[in-house]
């Protein structure tokens, strides 16, 4: 997906992608009690526009680039947080960065990680949320956040041979 962080030149079919997602998005923020403000769209749309996950470093700069003016991290990780709490975007742990949650993944589910391009793509998962809630409840251990994340090649780059043999 091209980078949308300039917003001028747009083409078609990515602004229908970003309008479906600007929409999705807002009905998570109504269901929550929130609003998708001005600034948090930005965020959202920065995450929307790249093809890789981004930290909140990188969203900065890439906003105050847009903006002409200095953006700091700490605003990006406030808008981040409300993102995550309303189900908009997830965390890639290994990765300190942020991409779109998937709904049809589910609230969890696994981040396939590609090491050739770097996309991150999550599949549902849920036998293997089970699977671990099993093996939790049967040890007595009470989970406090679990990580699942699957680093690898995609098909596109595997075919292309890019990336690690």
């Amino acid at each position: 997906m091209a980078n949308l962080s300039g917003y001028q030149g747009v083409d078609l079919e990515i602004g229908e992608a970003w309008e479906q997602q600007r929409a999705r998005a807002a009905a998570q923020f109504a269901a929550h009690g929130t609003c998708l403000t001005p600034f948090r769209e930005a965020v959202l749309r920065e995450i929307a526009g790249s093809a890789q996950p981004l930290g909140a470093y990188e969203i900065a700069a890439r906003l105050g680039s847009a903006l002409g003016k200095t953006v700091a991290p700490n605003s990006v990780y406030r808008v981040l947080d409300v993102l995550m709490d309303c189900a908009v975007v997830r965390r890639v742990e290994s990765r300190q960065a942020y991409c779109l949650a998937d709904p049809a993944a589910g609230a969890g589910g696994v981040l396939l990680m590609c090491e050739g391009c770097g996309a991150v793509e999550a599949v549902e998962a849920s036998a293997i949320e089970e699977a671990v809630d099993v093996q939790t409840r049967a040890a007595h251990f009470r989970a406090l956040r679990k990580v699942m994340e699957v680093t690898g090649i995609c098909q596109a780059c595997d075919e292309t041979g890019k990336g690690p043999a």
